[in-house]
């Protein structure tokens, strides 16, 4: 047994499944003498409805996941390369490919026999964003091990800590956001000496023009102050999810052993009246084989005596013909 194998099972499962689930693997884990696994598996974070959602259409569906990283991949790429047509074209595919994907994960999850309400499938979509503007948010929706959804304000990188069950089975520095110098072309981060003039020249007048204004900048403010609001909420909620569900293993657990303590007490109840009643047997029996014994030795000088006795009338009958020859 294995974090990442435990980790791939529950999550599998339905968001009223999970606790008791981890729990009983969390109880095997310890009774195998793996405590430290024990403790990782009780704290796997129950995930939100909505994360649970995009979980289970990564594993029925990957195609439609893929569909939706394919397509923030090549955006991402036609925003590298400054190609304005394509950037254009995929735009207009964009929002088709999310009505698509939040469909299906609401038609998958109806299969399963719960219902994405509305705020849910805001926060599915999000998360496809997400996944469309991050590689690293793509690599986390893909593993199906989503805990809570993800966001973007669209300029920084998606904050992915604590946002994956096991990050340590995706691959190596997903878990980590990606700096906005490693998102850049990699024309954009060679030094300004390797450049040419001219384009150094064009580059400044770029920037200055991408320069946020400061309206841009107050929206951005607001959005990111939304976005800590909102992992602030989910944060919260996860808590509490997670402090129930460890209640209801600790009253389950509760239930049990006083379930144990019950049985044991009847059968030590039932073995003491056995003994009793055995003891009783005991003395009982104790007392008829004193009383046979006793029979058995006046039978024995019963049997003696007649024995002498047979003897003695044996010759007198010798006595008595040895008598009468002689009278003959």
């Amino acid at each position: 047994m294995d974090l990442s194998a435990v980790a791939v099972e529950l999550y599998e499962l339905l968001p009223s499944e999970f606790t008791a689930a981890r729990g009983v693997r969390a109880k095997e884990a310890k009774t195998q003498g793996d405590a430290e696994l024990a403790r990782r598996i009780g704290r796997l974070p129950k995930p939100s409805a909505a994360a649970w959602a995009v979980n289970r259409l990564a594993r029925e569906k990957p195609e439609e996941i893929d569909a939706v990283l394919e397509l923030g991949a090549s955006l991402r790429r036609a925003q590298e390369e400054h190609d304005s047509a394509a950037l254009r074209e995929l735009g207009q595919q964009r929002s088709r490919v999310l009505s698509a994907a939040v469909r299906e994960v609401r038609s998958v999850a109806e299969g399963h026999g719960v219902n994405v309400s509305d705020a849910a499938a805001d926060d599915i979509e999000g998360t496809f964003r997400a996944a469309m503007v991050d590689a690293g948010a793509a690599m986390a929706v893909r593993s199906g091990q989503l805990v809570k959804t993800l966001s973007t304000n669209g300029l920084d990188p998606v904050d992915l800590s604590q946002a994956v069950a096991v990050p340590e089975a995706l691959p190596e520095g997903v878990a980590e956001p990606v700096s906005d110098v490693e998102r850049q072309p990699e024309a954009a981060r060679k030094p300004e000496a390797a450049r040419k003039p001219a384009e150094g020249a064009k580059t400044e007048t770029a920037d200055a023009a991408k320069r946020p204004s400061a309206k841009e900048r107050e929206e951005r403010k607001r959005a990111e102050e939304e976005a800590r609001q909102q992992r602030e909420r989910e944060e919260a909620l996860e808590a509490m999810e997670e402090a129930e569900g460890n209640a209801e293993q600790a009253q389950a657990d509760l239930a049990e052993a006083e379930g144990e303590a019950t049985e044991a007490a009847g059968r030590r109840d039932k073995l003491t009246a056995e003994i009793a009643q055995l003891k009783e047997q005991l003395a009982e029996l104790q007392e008829d084989l004193a009383a046979a014994e006793k029979v058995a030795r006046f039978v024995e000088r019963s049997r003696s005596l007649a024995e002498r006795l047979a003897v003695q009338e044996r010759r007198n009958v010798e006595r008595a013909r040895q008598r009468l020859e002689q009278l003959r």
